[in-house]
């Protein structure tokens, strides 16, 4: 627009001197340039007028589609899962250390899609030497992602077992780790799992 304005004050300046930069004092000769100039002045106001409302058109369409708050969440467990044979149980991450929007019930381990769009979830498990606590993240019930964190072989060790995998997602859409074969899973922290959502889809 700076531009525009530029070559406006240019054009008046033309369209006001004669060849030998004196002013025009030709009545019927000023009342065609003034004419001129105020319809180049009035495209100029309309073209200001048309970025206004498509940046105010932008601007409406960003906010409809932002949600109230992050989501985002990370979890871990509180304290140690032990079980004499191999079990297939809910894993329940019950500390939180982060929770935006509010999507992750520590109560029960399961993350509710609040938007739909894009997701990450990753999760770690630590497991004591001669143990096994292999995982699956489940979307609606479904297995979606395998963990295997098998520590059966080590006799003084700990064995740590990531698993990060994306996923798109609806809304109201559950996600949640599940153990596969599972005898210990240490607490105190060491076990997490979090998820944040990368971007919305329409």
């Amino acid at each position: 627009m700076a531009l525009d304005f530029a070559v406006l004050i240019t054009l008046v300046g033309l369209f006001f001197c004669g060849s030998d930069g004196l002013l025009l004092t030709d009545p019927s000769v000023m009342d065609q340039r003034l004419t001129h100039v105020e319809t180049l002045i009035q495209g100029l106001t309309q073209e200001v007028n048309a970025l206004k409302q498509e940046n105010a058109d932008l601007k409406s369409k960003i906010s409809a589609g932002r949600t109230p708050s992050p989501v985002y969440f990370s979890a871990y467990r509180k304290t140690t899962l032990t079980y004499s044979t191999s079990s297939q149980v809910d894993v329940v991450f019950d500390g939180v250390r982060s929770n935006f929007h509010n999507c992750y019930d520590p109560s029960n381990g399961r993350f509710t899609a609040p938007v739909k769009g894009f997701y990450v979830f990753s999760w770690e498990i630590l497991t004591s030497s001669g143990n096994i606590f292999d995982t699956e993240l489940l979307v609606n019930g479904v297995r979606y992602q395998l963990n295997d964190c098998n520590n059966l072989a080590q006799t003084a060790a700990y064995s740590s077992c990531t698993g990060v995998v994306p996923a798109p997602l609806e809304v109201g859409d559950v996600v949640h780790i599940r153990s596969t074969s599972g005898t210990h899973l240490h607490g105190g922290g060491w076990s997490t799992f979090s998820g944040w959502l990368v971007f919305e889809t329409s």
